[in-house]
């Protein structure tokens, strides 16, 4: 009977163990204490990338030299160029440097469906493996770069969507972490509405914290 005891006993503890150790593993190892600075530093840097992405875009430039000497550069009709030239005082002369504000916020996983949407654009494959086969364009890429220009839609800002969103980041909880990341919750408002709570995740990299969810 003692013996029996003894095991029933040491399976217990053994048990206890086990989902101590569970417990100690699923617990968030960040605070929000420690996670605030980095949302105020990485959402006032996403309101930007966002407008670039979602709103209107980069501004272009009214230098009117600049403009002519850009549409010359094309043998063809002027009304039938759907791209301008992006001022470049706003900061951003390339493709690359758009990618490289990017992931300086947004983790390279999230960065890629921005870089698709916006300079690749969105096309569907019709009658695939037949003779009529084609691939018609759906959406437009949004930033080109042509003869050393880069360019904007010019209707881009026809598929802005509202932004503006501001958070409370006195109201962030953590609500889980694990290898991939820690997933926390904090109050947000636009445009006067009512608070609502969004979700996001944070992706601690090799090169600093970085968001991986949007927070339009």
């Amino acid at each position: 009977m003692k013996t029996s005891k003894t095991r029933i006993d040491t399976w217990i503890a053994a048990v206890l163990v086990l989902c101590a150790a569970l417990t100690a593993c699923s617990r968030p190892k960040h605070t929000p204490a420690e996670l605030r600075p980095v949302l105020e530093e990485l959402l006032p840097k996403s309101a930007e990338i966002n407008e670039i992405y979602f709103g209107e875009g980069l501004p272009t430039t009214r230098d009117v030299d600049v403009v002519r000497a850009f549409y010359e550069t094309f043998d063809t009709d002027i009304q039938s160029i759907s791209y301008t030239p992006v001022d470049p005082a706003c900061g951003y002369e390339t493709i690359d440097d758009i990618k490289a504000a990017t992931l300086a916020v947004f983790t390279p996983d999230y960065a890629e469906f921005l870089f698709d949407r916006a300079f690749n654009g969105i096309s569907d494959l019709f009658d695939e493996g037949l003779e009529t086969e084609h691939r018609t364009t759906a959406v437009y890429a949004m930033y080109l770069e042509e003869n050393g220009y880069l360019t904007k839609r010019v209707n881009l800002a026809e598929d802005a969507i509202p932004l503006g969103r501001t958070y409370d980041l006195d109201s962030l909880t953590v609500l889980r972490e694990n290898e991939t990341g820690v997933e926390v919750k904090l109050a947000s408002f636009l445009d006067g509405q009512p608070s609502v709570e969004v979700k996001m995740w944070l992706v601690e990299t090799a090169d600093g914290w970085r968001l991986d969810s949007p927070t339009y």
